[in-house]
């Protein structure tokens, strides 16, 4: 830019700047217009109506400047400048950093698929929790899934709270919806061997025992490394799963855990001794399994299928392992500590029918 024959007037070559200062600052702003005479003369008198309006208080840089980025900074009413859509993105940009790929994919898609397109236009100032009940109202997403998308657009608005833009988050008045509470259905101990008698003997066959004796995660078995067994203490450190093919943490604080090992689990990693690096491994490629779906269509649907046990997920064997030990009477809060739970609160929430008095 060079300087014009206009005081804070600068010319570019396919533009022209006004300079001024608002609140002690040095504010810039750029008009797309060729540097004519005329065109001169025009930014002249904007700049001298914004001097003036400075100088009588009465400057609104959101009026007299909407697309700039100082409006917003400027403003006493950002909400009325920011779309949902931009708060999302900003609250998405702050946040994505925190989460394991499989949340962030999870998120991504609630994001794109539901709240942009029903919400993302409308100015964070005019959204009501009417907006959102009428959704709810709409939507075919089953509950669960209708309360996920809630929970991520409250969490957007709460981001808009820690800085002060708001001072209410409208979706705190938004009443989830009732979700029926899904029993969980374990194998019991004939069906485990049936599934486990219809499984390829030897290495398959040791993974899903494994996994019917130590309720771990599908992620986190897979992810087991040797490093990360005692076999004099008989107890295994969960440390890592892997999630859609990629190395994660575990999926909470809690789930990095000592986990004390069943016998049963022990007889299978003792079978396993010979190999190094990660525990469990495909048989065919003889690497680490790339993710659960694999070892789930290529032998458990088949297992249980000849079995003739009724279809459960592999994620019932945790089911089976949790319900197994209360039944005898296992403490819950131990319990809780080897499935990686923080308490006792979803123990009992979710196999509070096993736990003996």
């Amino acid at each position: 830019m060079k300087a014009s024959q206009y005081p804070g007037i600068s010319v570019g070559k396919h533009s022209i700047r006004m300079e001024f200062i608002f609140k002690g600052r040095r504010c810039r702003e750029t008009v797309r217009v060729e540097p004519t005479p005329e065109n001169l003369k025009l930014v002249k008198r904007k700049r001298d109506r914004v001097q003036m309006k400075i100088d009588f208080g009465e400057f609104d840089y959101a009026s007299e400047f909407p697309e700039s980025k100082l409006a917003f900074e400027f403003s006493d009413n950002k909400a009325a400048l920011l779309t949902i859509a931009e708060m999302c993105e900003e609250w998405f940009k702050q946040s994505h950093k925190n989460w394991a790929y499989s949340t962030l994919k999870t998120n991504s898609g609630r994001m794109d698929n539901h709240i942009l397109p029903n919400f993302g236009h409308i100015r964070v100032c005019d959204f009501k929790p009417s907006h959102f009940r009428e959704w709810q109202r709409k939507t075919k997403l089953n509950p669960k899934t209708a309360n996920e998308v809630q929970s991520l657009l409250s969490q957007a608005f709460d981001y808009l709270l820690y800085d002060d833009i708001l001072i209410r988050n409208p979706m705190k008045s938004v009443k989830r919806l009732k979700t029926e509470r899904e029993e969980v259905e374990p194998f019991n101990n004939d069906e485990r061997e049936r599934i486990l008698a219809a499984l390829p003997q030897g290495y398959v066959r040791d993974f899903y025992e494994f996994a019917f004796w130590t309720g771990l995660r599908t992620g986190e078995q897979i992810g087991l490394r040797w490093e990360n067994v005692d076999m004099e203490r008989g107890v295994i450190f969960i440390r890592e799963s892997i999630v859609k093919g990629r190395k994660a943490g575990t999926k909470t604080a809690g789930s990095n855990r000592t986990h004390e090992l069943h016998p049963k689990a022990l007889g299978v990693l003792n079978r396993l001794r010979e190999y190094t690096g990660y525990v469990f491994r495909d048989p065919k490629t003889h690497k680490r399994w790339g993710n659960d779906s694999i070892p789930r269509d290529r032998y458990w649907v088949p297992a249980v299928r000849i079995s003739g046990v009724e279809y459960r997920k592999p994620y019932a064997c945790r089911h089976t392992y949790a319900s197994s030990l209360l039944s005898v009477g296992c403490n819950p809060l131990w319990v809780a500590q080897q499935l990686g739970h923080k308490d006792c609160a979803m123990i009992w929430k979710v196999y509070g029918r096993w736990i003996r008095n």
